[in-house]
């Protein structure tokens, strides 16, 4: 995904084109779902995964995120897991788009 952003007109920059994939998939995984009024379906459902009555494993909440983040066109490499005083941190990193030119047969 490529986002076409304003540059400053006072310095006499032109139109920019920016890779916006990370920035992308650090929106989805910090929007609750359905928080959006335009974009019901954008994020994901934390309050879901944090309700007292319901038990999940981690493992769980990781293919959840990731499957929101390959939802929504983002590639992920990997998912790196970091436990830091009894708290699990995720870092998901993030491959480029990928473009072929090739024909599929079936």
């Amino acid at each position: 995904m490529i986002d076409i952003l304003s540059a400053d007109e006072a310095e006499g920059q032109d139109l920019g084109m920016y890779d916006t994939q990370v920035s992308k998939a650090e929106n989805i995984l910090s929007t609750q779902l359905g928080a959006l009024e335009y974009l019901q379906d954008f994020g994901i459902d934390l309050r879901y995964f944090l309700t007292e009555d319901f038990k999940f494993q981690n493992e769980s909440f990781k293919a959840y995120c990731v499957e929101r983040l390959v939802t929504s066109g983002i590639n992920v490499a990997e998912v790196i897991e970091q436990i830091e005083a009894l708290a699990e941190k995720y870092t998901f990193n993030i491959s480029p788009e990928e473009t072929s030119t090739g024909l599929v047969a079936r």
